[in-house]
């Protein structure tokens, strides 16, 4: 028999999910670079993985750990987005001789 959904998690849960919605769509239209955006809503991720997890429904319980994954995943790449885009690329010498 699966459990019963008690209407107080149910609330938490659709409180939660807007909650999150909302941010992640102020995060995502006041950040202007990509690496920023990525490091916040890994953020947003992992709060929301432990909000369900407090609710304490078995169904939520499951799944924490892969939204916690995600998110470790969101901040680790906005990382690698905001070091490879503070190194400048080098362009190539090119000589005025080379395009005659």
């Amino acid at each position: 028999m699966p459990p019963q959904v008690q209407p107080e998690h149910l609330a938490a849960y659709v409180a939660l999910t807007l909650g999150f919605l909302f941010i992640g769509w102020l995060v995502n239209k006041s950040t202007r670079t990509t690496g920023t955006n990525l490091i916040l809503l890994g953020i947003l991720v992992v709060i929301l993985a432990c909000g369900y997890a407090i609710i304490g429904h078995p169904a939520l319980m499951l799944v924490t750990p892969a939204l916690t994954k995600i998110g470790f995943l969101l901040v680790l790449g906005g990382l690698a987005c905001s070091l490879l885009a503070a190194c400048p690329v080098p362009q190539p010498a090119t000589k005025e001789a080379d395009h005659v």
